[in-house]
This record gives C-alpha cells, sequence and structure tokens, in this order.
C-alpha cells in the first residue's frame, strides 16, 4: 500500500473538484442577498443609536465609530465577492468573504445595542 503523492497533479485537483463546494453563482447570490440584509442591518443600527439618543444622555458611546465600520466594511467585503471575476479570487476566498460580510453586518446593530453610556 502506497501514499498518494502529494505533489501529482491529481491532489492538486481534488479540492477544485469538491461535490460539497457551492458554485460561484450561489456565493454571488448570497453576497447579493448581504448587502440587502446590510440595508437591514443599517436600519436597525439607526433605531438603536436613536433610541440610545432620546432615551439618555443625548450622546451614544465609542462603539458607534466602530459599528459604523464594520457595517462599512461588510459592504466592501460583500462588494469584492460580488463583483470580482472568478480569475482573480479562489472559491474559497469568496466563501470567506461573504461569511466576513455577514459577520460584519450583523455585528454593527449589536456593538450598536452594547454601547451603553
Amino acid at each position: 500500500m502506497t501514499a498518494p503523492d502529494p505533489h501529482s497533479a491529481s491532489a492538486a485537483e481534488a479540492p477544485a473538484t469538491d461535490p460539497f463546494a457551492p458554485s460561484t453563482r450561489a456565493v454571488r447570490v448570497f453576497a447579493g442577498i448581504g448587502l440587502l440584509l446590510l440595508a437591514f442591518a443599517y436600519g436597525a443600527f439607526l433605531v438603536i443609536v436613536l433610541d440610545q439618543a432620546y432615551s439618555g444622555a443625548g450622546t451614544s458611546g465609542p462603539l458607534v465609530g466602530v459599528a459604523r465600520w464594520s457595517m462599512g466594511l461588510s459592504a466592501i467585503a460583500g462588494l469584492l465577492a460580488l463583483c470580482l471575476p472568478d480569475a482573480a479570487v479562489s472559491p474559497a476566498a469568496r466563501r470567506g468573504a461573504v461569511a466576513t460580510q455577514y459577520v460584519l453586518a450583523f455585528a454593527g446593530p449589536v456593538l450598536a445595542g452594547v454601547d451603553v453610556t
């Protein structure tokens, strides 16, 4: 019994032919859905910040800026995953960008919500 050669061409092709990996089109659809969800996350962010401003001391805490940056970076990650051509980005990097997009989008309202002065 011999071990497979890690430097052979068939070993390099194995991840590219993974039957369970999502297609590029599906990942792009999820990136587009993430951009739509970002609009709702930004609306929730605005509601939270305005509620803190009117019911609290009149100002929000320091995490509001971090939350705003989080949602801005989410938009950039989503646009990169959606718009870059297949030759420029590997499928794994595109999936990672979409996952980062969702995490950053939902982190914005959460950070604004825990930011109590």
